[in-house]
């Protein structure tokens, strides 16, 4: 006679998801979302006034980038045991979202502005 597999051991409980959790994740979230302005400013900074091709396709680009690690991390930490930052990311980057392009807007008024009283 075969002797029956031994038993697994239960699997580990969730954790409870946390207010405090989830609001660190918005801020990481929030956070990129800075450094994403940052970094469409530096592109201008660098390319000059003359580019703002350049400045609007690094400002894209690093949005996609934080929208594709805000999904996959939020989704992977959601569903794996920690769901405040995962769910906190994906909060986070929508109201990111909602905010940028204001903050965005304010951005192009000061560069128009600055063009038109350089030139």
């Amino acid at each position: 006679m075969v002797p029956p597999p031994p038993r697994l051991p239960p699997p580990k409980p969730r954790s409870p998801i946390k207010g405090r959790r989830i609001v660190a994740g918005a801020a990481i979230a929030l956070g990129g979302h800075l450094l994403t302005v940052l970094l469409g400013l530096a592109g201008w900074g660098v390319a000059g006034t003359d580019e703002l091709d350049v400045t609007i396709m690094v400002g894209l680009l690093s949005q996609l980038v934080l929208f594709l690690v805000c999904l996959i991390a939020g989704i992977v930490l959601a569903v794996r045991q920690d769901g405040g930052i995962g769910i906190g990311l994906l909060i986070g980057w929508a109201v990111g979202v909602l905010v940028v392009p204001v903050v965005g807007i304010g951005v192009c008024v000061a560069i128009l502005t600055s063009l038109s009283t350089a030139g």
